[in-house]
């Protein structure tokens, strides 16, 4: 019987602060219009930086504009074995997007040709390096591609994530089977072992 009358006074307390606070707010909210505080501009659709995405978020809004300020600011990112195949569609990507990019290959297996329409770009840098040597860059974000069987794949891959730990970038390992050798059959099969020599 205790019981039952301390949940019936719990119910009514409740139910009581309930319609104080109802009728009797302790301040009225304030009225802010926050679009009068927000500056807009136009969306150029026939721009080089258009973005779908952009204009997807744009379009919610009915006067078609974008606020000022979101407008993504373009990173400084290293593509390690960007002249390779993967790599230098990776590098257009990235261009393309508005970012600063940093090609670093030693063309054991990439190809110059596949990044030198970059040449003139001011958003482009390649470097002729072996990842298994150190290097020392600021950036935002580390790709790296580059994966040939070891040493570079380990070492390199070493030395990218030291560099990525020294000045706090996002880091993406990539890998394919380069990393098994040089293969006897192709393609290559998943139950394939690869033909590393482990000895050297």
């Amino acid at each position: 019987m205790l019981r039952e009358q301390r949940l019936l006074f719990v119910f009514l307390g409740i139910a009581i602060a309930t319609l104080i606070f109802t009728l009797f707010p302790a301040s009225p909210a304030p009225q802010h219009n926050f679009a009068d505080s927000i500056t807009y501009f136009p969306i150029d659709t026939q721009s080089k930086f258009s973005n779908p995405h952009r204009l997807g978020f744009g379009s919610s809004n009915p006067t078609g504009k974008i606020p000022l300020g979101l407008k993504r600011k373009g990173l400084r990112i290293v593509v390690t074995g960007g002249a390779g195949f993967v790599g230098s569609h990776l590098v257009d990507r990235l261009i393309a997007r508005g970012d600063s990019v940093m090609v670093v290959d030693n063309f054991f297996t990439g190809r110059k040709e596949n990044v030198m329409h970059h040449f003139g770009n001011p958003n482009f840098e390649l470097i002729r390096h072996d990842v298994v040597e150190p290097l020392l860059l600021e950036v935002d974000q580390i790709y790296h591609l580059a994966c040939p069987a070891s040493p570079t794949n380990v070492v390199g891959t070493l030395n990218m994530l030291g560099l990525a730990k020294r000045v706090g970038a996002r880091f993406l390992l990539t890998s394919t089977s380069e990393v098994y050798g040089d293969p006897l059959q192709h393609p290559q099969k998943e139950t394939y072992w690869g033909n590393v020599n482990p000895i050297g």
